[in-house]
C-alpha cells in the first residue's frame, strides 16, 4: 500500500499554526516580563518613599524653636515657609532640628542644624549647613531623597485652625501637614507634631556660643 506525505499546502498550514502559537506565547512572556518590570519599578519607588519619609520625619520631629542670628525678621524667624522660598519650584521650607549626632563633642559644631526643604526639578532636595549660622556665601550640603515629585506644599496647625503661611516669630505650630504630589503615587499627606516649644531669648544662644566659637577658630 502506498502512503501519502503531507501536500505543500498541508505543510504550510502546519507552519503557520505554528508561528501563531509562537507568536502568542512570546507575547504572553513579553506580558510577564512588562508586569515584572512594572512591578520591579514600582517597588523601588516605593522602598524610595519610605526611606524619604524617615529622613523627613526624624527633621520635623526633632524641630526647634530658636531663630537665627540675622538682621532679617523673615531668615531670622525659628520656621520659614513660602511658595518658591529656598529657589524652590513649589513650597520650601527652613528650620532648626536637634538631635544631630556629635559624638564626644569630637567636631566643632553644635548639635543642632539648620535645615530645608525644596522641590527642584521633580526631586525633593533636603538642604543643611555644617554650622548652625552659616556665613554668607556658604552653600549648602545638597541631598536628593525623593524622585518624580510633581508637587511639594505645607499647611500649619495652630489655635484649633490649619494656615497656609506661618508668621509667628517666637513659637513653633503645633503640627504640619507635608502634602505631595508623586508621579506614580498621586497625593501623599503625612502630619507631623511638633514639640510645643517657644523661642528663649537666651537661653538658646548661649547654649550654642562656645560652638560657634570653635566654628569660627576652626575656619
Amino acid at each position: 500500500m502506498k502512503k501519502s506525505g503531507f501536500t505543500l499546502i498541508e505543510m504550510m498550514i502546519a507552519i503557520a499554526i505554528f508561528a501563531l502559537l509562537s507568536l502568542g506565547a512570546y507575547q504572553v512572556l513579553q506580558g510577564v516580563l512588562r508586569s515584572d518590570e512594572i512591578s520591579k519599578n514600582h517597588g523601588n519607588a516605593l522602598k524610595q518613599l519610605q526611606r524619604a519619609m524617615v529622613i523627613v520625619e526624624r527633621d520635623f520631629q526633632q524641630m526647634n524653636a530658636r531663630n537665627n542670628r540675622s538682621d532679617d525678621e523673615l531668615t531670622a524667624m525659628p520656621l520659614q515657609a513660602g511658595k518658591f522660598m529656598f529657589d524652590s519650584d513649589d513650597d520650601g521650607i527652613a528650620f532648626v532640628r536637634s538631635g544631630w549626632r556629635n559624638p564626644l563633642s569630637q567636631l566643632p559644631r553644635s548639635s543642632l542644624q539648620r535645615v530645608m526643604y525644596r522641590v527642584k526639578d521633580a526631586h525633593l532636595e533636603r538642604l543643611s549647613y555644617v554650622y548652625l549660622d552659616p556665613t554668607i556665601g556658604e552653600e549648602p550640603k545638597r541631598q536628593l531623597i525623593l524622585e518624580n515629585v510633581e508637587s511639594l506644599t505645607f499647611e500649619f496647625y495652630h489655635e484649633n485652625k490649619w494656615s497656609e503661611t506661618w508668621t509667628n516669630k517666637t513659637a513653633l505650630p503645633e503640627g504640619v501637614k507635608m502634602t505631595l504630589t508623586l508621579k506614580g503615587f498621586g497625593e501623599i499627606q503625612r502630619l507631623f507634631l511638633l514639640p510645643k516649644a517657644t523661642i528663649d531669648s537666651g537661653k538658646n544662644k548661649d547654649k550654642d556660643k562656645d560652638k560657634d566659637k570653635d566654628k569660627e577658630e576652626s575656619r
